[in-house]
């Protein structure tokens, strides 16, 4: 293991991106890893995967589910958002004629009859969704043993929020925090440890003839130079540090509102030929010779 001297994790600021992107992995043992929190943050993730639940008819044959997720019993499936009859749970077996055989109950649980009287049958959820409330570690990530789901929404790293394929995410060695500080495993790369999301569910709403401010980050930055000046735009509000990254201590700290961007001028802190740009405890590097030459600086005051 290399230990890290800092917590702070270098995420690559990419010039284009297509997908919003999460700082996700998981191990050879199927461990999951989100790192890259503030030490003991909560962090929401949401899984999806296939679910069995045993259940028993009641003395009249009929199942009665309580779900709003589409589910499935002796390959009949059954959507809750359907249109059904809305009926009271009969009292005795002899009211159930005439009665059809899925109805909905007046609290909003499915009801199925026809089934073989205190039998045991099992629902299969196929898309089964649960959403989970996790605390991250003192140093910054959280870990999931044993992991195992179709999907998982993630917080991205520019805090929006999108779904991602499990099977899609990239394979690296366990993480180790002792004693509060990170370890990374050797030859470990953050930038081959990103996940590319499959959808992104907080997308920006835009208007072709306005420009809407960016209050919390659903697409993903965007760096350009012209001249001197490093241009960052696409970012949420917030106190962005942009220092040499050769020499940190020259650095120069910027305010950014609801304009979303930021210009450095390079010159100021020893024309660098990489950046570190940091927000929140996530640092960005940026490579000055890999951005693209634009001819216009914008006002971002």
């Amino acid at each position: 293991m290399n230990k890290l001297l800092t917590l702070t994790i270098f995420i690559s600021l990419q010039l284009p991106a297509i997908a919003q992107q999460a700082t996700a992995f998981k191990d050879k043992n199927s461990t999951l890893f989100l790192y890259a929190f503030p030490p003991n943050q909560t962090v929401e993730i949401e899984i999806q995967k296939p679910l069995e639940k045993a259940v028993q008819a009641n003395s009249c044959g009929v199942i009665v589910v309580k779900s709003a997720d589409t589910f499935s019993i002796e390959n009949q499936t059954i959507m809750p958002n359907f249109n059904f009859n809305i009926r009271e749970l009969p009292k005795t077996c002899a009211e159930l004629v005439g009665y059809p055989q899925i109805f909905e109950t007046p609290t909003g649980a499915i009801a199925i009859g026809g089934k073989v009287p205190n039998a045991a049958y099992t629902i299969s959820y196929p898309n089964y969704k649960v959403k989970k409330q996790l605390t991250a570690n003192a140093c910054g990530f959280v870990q999931i043993r044993n992991f195992s789901a179709s999907f998982i929404n993630l917080p991205t790293i520019t805090a929006g929020r999108a779904d991602f394929a499990v099977s899609a995410l990239p394979i690296k060695e366990p993480l180790l925090c002792l004693k509060s500080i990170l370890y990374f495993p050797l030859g470990f790369n953050p930038r081959d440890a990103i996940a590319n999301a499959i959808g992104v569910t907080t997308p920006p709403v835009t208007s072709p003839n306005t420009t809407t401010p960016v209050n919390s980050q659903t697409t993903q930055p965007v760096a350009a130079k012209s001249g001197n000046y490093l241009i960052v735009s696409s970012i949420p509000p917030g106190t962005y540090t942009v220092s040499n990254a050769a020499n940190p201590s020259l650095s120069k700290t910027y305010t950014v509102g609801n304009k979303a961007c930021l210009v450095s001028n390079r010159t100021q802190i020893g024309s660098p030929s990489a950046f570190l740009i940091n927000r929140q405890g996530l640092t960005f590097p940026i490579v000055w010779n890999a951005l693209q030459e634009t001819s216009t600086v914008p006002t971002c005051n």
